[in-house]
């Protein structure tokens, strides 16, 4: 199959472009810049790499109409970590995001696997499914929400298929260092002590491969809808945090209870992944393996 793949040079797209040519895929690999796609490495065979700004339009619509892809995974959307929940670049998103629906399905393009988040949701204190309400409270929640809610109408008007992941909390080599887990990794190395909340927050951790598997899995013919990538696998914040330090050999530097938590913190966001699974799909790394991994150091 012919797959477009946007936001190729972030954190889980050269994950996705690996997972794709393993599945014997044709792969178009598109990012704004051609810096962010050398993140992807050496061209391969059946894999292009195209520098596209996806807010162009209608240099997007014409890419379309010529590269005639079969399939269509989009990633691209802000991210930076200091802002994302807030920020109104999140408006520009969406916008791309459903202009980049409506000009794939007049392309021809009838299978879209596209990017949603698990705070779309409405909080639980037990793992969600699928069928549990949305109630997103960030606008990055919100345009996220609506992206799926838009793409889903023009999907159902064109006789496409639409999945919708919604992905959870995720690790892995490459994650941007500003981030929670490589932040406390950087920290413990350099021997300096981190202040943290009593850790009590639940969450569903998963190796970013894995999602990245999860998101290849949604090309399978039928699959359609909404679907949790996530292990399925409630994990208290404490228990992912000890692990690092144990890993790094810097557990005693974890200082917990230090900080109070957040005003409105989430404090249980996981899933289920049982619809994912019935797709043949299953996490390859573990919750210490893949934290292994991503900080790229032995298991001690």
């Amino acid at each position: 199959m012919r797959v477009l793949l946007t936001g190729a040079g972030g954190f889980i797209g050269p994950h996705v472009v690996a997972q794709l040519l393993a599945n014997h895929h044709e792969v178009i690999a598109t990012a704004r810049t051609e810096a962010a796609l050398g993140r992807i490495g050496s061209d391969r065979q059946r894999l292009s790499k195209v520098p596209l700004d996806l807010g162009d339009f209608e240099r997007t619509r014409t890419f379309l109409e010529t590269a005639r892809p079969e399939a269509i995974i989009h990633l691209a959307w802000y991210a930076d970590p200091v802002d994302y929940l807030v920020s109104h670049q999140n408006l520009a998103s969406l916008s791309v995001t459903n202009k980049l629906v409506e000009a794939a399905l007049a392309s021809g393009c009838r299978k879209l696997v596209v990017a949603g988040t698990c705070v779309e949701y409405a909080v639980q204190d037990r793992p969600l499914s699928e069928q549990d309400p949305a109630q997103p409270r960030s606008l990055y929640a919100a345009c996220k929400h609506a992206a799926w809610m838009v793409a889903q109408a023009m999907a159902a008007s064109s006789g496409a298929e639409l999945a919708w992941a919604r992905i959870f909390h995720l690790h892995g080599p490459g994650e941007d260092e500003r981030r929670l887990l490589p932040w406390v990794a950087r920290e413990l190395r350099a021997g300096r002590a981190v202040s943290l909340t009593d850790g009590t927050q639940v969450r569903d951790h998963l190796h970013v491969a894995d999602v990245a598997a999860g998101l290849v899995a949604l090309l399978s013919p039928g699959a359609s809808g909404i679907y949790n990538v996530c292990s399925g696998e409630p994990v208290t914040l404490r228990h992912v945090l000890e692990t690092v330090g144990e890993i790094l050999g810097r557990r005693d530097l974890l200082q917990f209870g230090a900080r109070p938590h957040r005003p409105g913190e989430i404090m249980f966001l996981a899933g289920t992944s049982a619809r994912l699974r019935a797709l043949g799909w299953s996490p390859r790394f573990g919750l210490r393996d893949g934290l292994v991994d991503a900080l790229r150091a032995p298991t001690p």
